[in-house]
């Protein structure tokens, strides 16, 4: 059984696994359903999904949140670097959308903007991991799905410590923007 740092990380590598096959037709992972699709064991929870089961261990999950590590601590073991800088554009698209249409007014809820933000910078810091202290770019090892292999031949520079550093600078700047603007806060 395939092991996922967090129920965050497990929920990204479902959508990806959705995704990339491409003799099912693309959908939305199920949300998690504690005691039918997310089962508790004795150590971690147990997520049935269309990309088979996944474990996420009680530990490796509280000691992400604990230091604020969405999508785990270490680096990926399910998701590679290539994936994880294409998740975070996606993050980055849904949140501009969000953004451009949010005015401020009372009914409007702006966390879908901030979230999307935020996420964008976390996937972000996720491909980072996989480009090693003083290298250009994540090595070809670090590409290991097909899905990931061909977004990288299609972009050569998408996990390219210049460019990930650039998009999370971005990400994290919009979302102080955006907040500054409609709160006073960053």
């Amino acid at each position: 059984m395939l092991t996922a740092r967090t129920l965050a990380e497990a929920q990204i590598y479902v959508s990806l696994t959705t995704a990339a096959d491409l003799e099912v037709p693309a959908s939305e992972p199920a949300p998690l359903q504690p005691g039918e699709n997310l089962l508790e064991g004795a150590d971690g929870w147990t997520l049935r999904s269309t990309a088979g089961e996944l474990l996420i261990p009680f530990d490796s999950e509280n000691a992400s949140r604990t230091v604020g590590a969405r999508f785990g601590l270490g680096v990926s073991q399910l998701v590679d670097a290539a994936q994880w800088a294409v998740v975070a554009a996606t993050f980055a698209r849904r949140a501009l959308e969000a953004d451009m249409a949010y005015t401020g007014a009372p009914d409007q809820d702006r966390t879908v903007v901030e979230l999307n933000w935020e996420f964008a910078a976390d996937a972000v810091r996720e491909a980072l991991k996989f480009v090693p202290e003083g290298a250009n770019e994540a090595p070809d090892a670090a590409v290991w799905s097909e899905f990931g292999r061909q977004a990288r031949a299609e972009n050569r520079h998408l996990v390219t410590r210049a460019k990930l550093e650039d998009d999370l600078e971005y990400y994290r700047g919009t979302l102080e923007d955006f907040r500054a603007l409609y709160d006073g806060s960053s």
